[in-house]
């Protein structure tokens, strides 16, 4: 049974059709949630509850076809309210004024020659995004593996877009110290990203 099948089963709450999503989904979901919190158990809560409100608001997917993106933006503000919950997102008075299958935007990395190549400069990057303070970590998360704009982050973290700019532009910054001197990266992560941002706009 195809997607849209599914999704439009689950809507009249068809729960055989809800748990097919769920078991096709649950991988990508949790992984969405263990970025942003760096906990095996908050991010089996946060992928729970996300595919519990997803359940609960099908009716509000107007486009059946975007289920997996719309379940993920549910599971990132799902694991980002856990963080607050737990008290483990800190705001730092420095900062007061930030999809793909495998969880690393293409247009965040520069243009590898060979497959491998690439590979390994997603495992690099991933690594770099896991090591992020929370409050760095989840923004990079919402722009770049979600593609939340200012706006849309902004109301998810509760923030004012001066803010969420300023911590994107702070951990797009330590990103780059942390990889640039990686010889196998054609370019700092950090020119990278923005000249893409820059391209976009």
């Amino acid at each position: 049974m195809d997607l849209l099948k599914l999704v439009n089963k689950s809507k009249y709450k068809d729960n055989k059709a809800f748990q097919v999503l769920f078991e096709l989904f649950y991988d990508e979901v949790y992984r969405i949630a263990y970025l942003i919190t760096q906990s095996r158990a908050m991010s089996e809560d946060a992928a729970q509850e996300a595919f519990l409100k997803a359940f609960e608001r099908l009716d509000t997917l107007k486009e059946p076809k975007k289920f997996v993106s719309w379940i993920k933006s549910i599971t990132a503000r799902c694991a980002i309210d856990i963080l607050r919950q737990q008290k483990c997102l800190t705001v730092l008075d420095e900062f007061a004024d930030y999809p793909n299958g495998d969880y690393i935007s293409p247009a965040v990395l520069p243009q590898p020659e060979t497959e491998a190549e690439r590979r390994e400069l997603k495992a690099k990057l991933r690594e770099a995004i896991y090591s992020l303070n929370p409050i760095h970590r989840q923004v990079v998360v919402l722009k770049y593996y979600l593609g939340f704009d200012t706006r849309e982050i902004a109301r998810t973290l509760d923030l004012p877009p001066g803010t969420v700019k300023s911590r994107l532009h702070r951990a797009l910054k330590i990103l780059n110290l942390k990889i640039s001197s990686d010889k196998n990266f054609p370019l700092p992560v950090y020119k990278t990203i923005t000249k893409k941002e820059g391209t976009q706009q």
